[in-house]
């Protein structure tokens, strides 16, 4: 049966394994380099020192995605606007793991710390995860064409946001 947690360190290895999956195949992620397990450590430790959740779906012990709510821009008037983050292991899909880790973030944020939730999403390949934020209350605040560059071509990215309360 699969659960829904807080991440800790000892799940980094898995959700680094995860991470790199996207990154060296999809254009889900614009980064052209996976971080290691230690930058996923770093990740983990941030995201919870600053008060929000990084949370993993497991089942029997074996962990099959995870979702964090991070930073969105560096400047302090920012500070309570999060960007989203979902990813799965490609063999997991088609279980409601991307809608239980979505409503287990909104549900786990606090709304003195969380007042908008940005997700920032590849408009190649992101029907799905258009879908799946529109379904939880997201709505689409614009579109960036040919922002990110990756397997030899430009890339749009699709902005989606949601009131926290």
């Amino acid at each position: 049966m699969v659960s829904i947690r807080p991440a800790v360190d000892a799940d980094c290895l898995a959700i680094a394994g995860i991470y790199t999956h996207y990154v060296e195949h999809t254009v889900a992620t614009f980064d052209y380099d996976p971080p290691s397990v230690t930058a996923w450590e770093h990740k983990l430790a941030t995201v919870t020192a600053a008060g929000r959740p990084f949370l993993v779906a497991v089942d029997d012990g074996v962990v099959l995605g995870f979702a964090y709510l991070g930073g969105f821009r560096d400047k302090r008037a920012f500070d309570w606007t999060t960007e989203d983050t979902i990813y799965l292991r490609p063999d997991a899909g088609g279980r409601g793991l991307g809608t239980a880790l979505l409503r287990a973030l909104i549900d786990e944020a606090d709304p003195d710390n969380v007042q908008q939730i940005i997700a920032v999403i590849s408009a190649e390949g992101g029907e799905a995860s258009i879908a799946l934020h529109a379904k939880h209350g997201f709505v689409e605040v614009g579109r960036t064409p040919s922002v990110g560059y990756k397997f030899d071509h430009w890339i749009d990215t699709v902005y989606m946001q949601r009131a926290l309360t």
